[in-house]
């Protein structure tokens, strides 16, 4: 009888410990990347009589990205911005320091902590920034 304990005890324990596991490693389900980007460059003080030139980005709406936390990354600076999404899912980003051609990764966490995958764009001017090579 004891034996029988003992091995439905161990059993038990073994599906615990099974069961445990799993629910630690619940499936990653992938959030797309973001979707349009735009670029829009404007011309500001630099602070020290000259001008220069900064980048506010633009992007969706996005139905996956309801209310998300923007990153937006210039890889070639090593800084970026980051904003929040309204409620249909686009966002405008504050102004960002940039030259024409440097790579921006844009990638977005969802109010659950879900993250997207990255983009990588181009900084260039118009209604839809070019993917990166």
């Amino acid at each position: 009888m004891n034996k029988l304990r003992l091995r439905i005890a161990r059993l038990a324990l073994a599906l615990g410990v099974a069961a445990l596991c799993w629910a630690c490693n619940a499936p990653f389900i992938p959030v797309p990347p973001p979707g349009q980007t735009s670029f829009s460059s404007e011309l500001v003080s630099d602070g020290a009589g000259g001008m220069k030139t900064v980048w506010i980005t633009r992007g969706g709406p996005d139905e996956a990205a309801t209310l998300a936390r923007y990153f937006i990354f210039d890889s070639q600076r090593g800084a970026g911005v980051i904003t929040v999404a309204m409620p249909d899912g686009s966002y405008e980003a504050p102004p960002m320091d940039g030259t024409l051609g440097d790579h921006v990764q844009i990638f977005f966490e969802t109010p659950k902590g879900n993250y997207s995958q990255e983009a990588c764009v181009l900084l260039q001017e118009g209604p839809t920034a070019p993917h990166c090579q």
